[in-house]
Formats: C-alpha cells, sequence, structure tokens
C-alpha cells in the first residue's frame, strides 16, 4: 500500500505579502503615471497641430479681408454714383455710365468666411488643452465677430433680392449677362446694352434710389466690420504664435 506524501509548502510571512503588494502597488501606480505622461505629451502635440492649422487659417483670413475690403471700397463708390444719376434724373444722359457700373452695383457680394480649423478644435474638444483663456476667449470672440458678419449679410442680402422684382420692372436687364462662350465673363467684364428709361415717377425714382442706397449700406457696415475683424485677426494671429513658442 503506497503512501502519497503531500509536498511541503512554504507560507510566506507578512513582510514578504506586503513586499508583493508593495510591488505591484508601485508598477500599476508609475503604470498610471506614464499613461497620463504619454497622453500629456501627446495632447500637446496635436493641440499644437490644431494651432498650427489655425494659425494658417488665421492668415488666409487675413488675405481675405484685404481683398474684401477693397471690393467693398469700390462697390460704396459705383453704388453711389449710380444712385445719384437716378436720384438726379439723369438716367438717360448717362445711360453709358449705368451700362459701365450697373453689373457691379447689383452684383450680390458677401465674404467665403472659412472657419473650419477653429470647428474643427472645438468639436474635438482640443480647446481645453489650451491654458491660456485669454487666448480661448479670443479664438470665441473673434468666431463672433466673423458670424455676426455673416448673419449680417445673409439678412440684407435677402431683402434686397426682395426688392428685385420691382426693379426688373423699372430697368432694361435684357443684356445683364453676355451670351458670348468663347470668353470669360469673370476675366473680360461685360458692358451690357440697356435701352432708354421710360418717364420714372417720384415713387419709382425713389425705389430705384433706394435699391442703390441698399448695397452702400451694406458695402459701409461691411467695411467697419472688416476693419474690427482685422485687428482681432492680427491680435490673436500674435497670441497664437507666441503660445505655440511655449
Amino acid at each position: 500500500m503506497e503512501v502519497h506524501h503531500h509536498p511541503h509548502i512554504e507560507k510566506k510571512n507578512f513582510k514578504e505579502y506586503f513586499l508583493e503588494f508593495l510591488m505591484i502597488f508601485l508598477a500599476v501606480t508609475l503604470g498610471f503615471f506614464a499613461e497620463n505622461i504619454r497622453e500629456h505629451f501627446t495632447d500637446k502635440n496635436n493641440t499644437k497641430e490644431y494651432l498650427e492649422t489655425y494659425r494658417d487659417e488665421l492668415k488666409q483670413q487675413q488675405a481675405l479681408l484685404t481683398q474684401y475690403k477693397k471690393i467693398y471700397q469700390k462697390k460704396v463708390v459705383v453704388c453711389d454714383s449710380v444712385k445719384n444719376i437716378f436720384f438726379e434724373g439723369e438716367e438717360n444722359t448717362k445711360i453709358n455710365v449705368l451700362e459701365r457700373l450697373n453689373i457691379f452695383a447689383i452684383t450680390l457680394v458677401e465674404i467665403p468666411f472659412s472657419t473650419s480649423s477653429y470647428d474643427q478644435m472645438v468639436n474635438a474638444g482640443a480647446l481645453r488643452y489650451i491654458n491660456n483663456i485669454a487666448l480661448r476667449d479670443s479664438m470665441a470672440y473673434y468666431k463672433g465677430q466673423i458670424e455676426t458678419l455673416k448673419n449680417y449679410n445673409t439678412r440684407i442680402l435677402s431683402a434686397i433680392l426682395g426688392q428685385q422684382a420691382e426693379m426688373v420692372k423699372l430697368m432694361d436687364y435684357h443684356d445683364m449677362i453676355t451670351t458670348d462662350t468663347s470668353r470669360s465673363y469673370d476675366v473680360v467684364p461685360h458692358i451690357p446694352v440697356i435701352k432708354p428709361f421710360a418717364t420714372l415717377s417720384a415713387e419709382q425714382r425713389n425705389a430705384l434710389v433706394a435699391f442703390y442706397e441698399a448695397f452702400v449700406v451694406q458695402a459701409q457696415a461691411d467695411l467697419r466690420r472688416i476693419r474690427m475683424l482685422y485687428v482681432t485677426n492680427q491680435h490673436l494671429l500674435s497670441m497664437v504664435n507666441e503660445q505655440m513658442d511655449k
């Protein structure tokens, strides 16, 4: 009859259990800190990439503001000239001037802003990694200025479009768009032929004056907002560069 001998199991004392616990605890803790450090550097690098893209967007917007500042300045002069022709009752004696100016005068103009870089940062939650509260506030304020300008133009251009139905009753629009497909309308400006006007009543004349005055109002309002945006843009660009140098 065989006798089974049980292997001898060495019992650990409290000190050994404590050392094992301490080693496991330290390993988990160090792993936790290592992961936090890794995430910190990853978030910092991602934030820097977001800011680089945002800085490029600011520079593009700055060029856009400069371009549309000139367009709106020209818009004020042109629309004011057309308005005064009708105001003074000179539409038939200066019909050649109307032919030269009217297409640009009635063209609807609004700035094609892109804020995709900032929107991406907001959607990705990247703004929380920017510790500079003044920078975050300035970015939000600048976006708000852009939205205010866009909303204003949406409202006023909608109002101007609402007057078009009345304008086509008073002015000859038959040649406003060239039918010559051999040249680009954008490269070679089209000068339309406008038939002489019938005698305008005081009400009709006032409607024409108000129509072109609306373009002047829009252009002047946009010029004011463009100047404000340009200042904010420059200040914000400086803050972004300073943040990225840290």
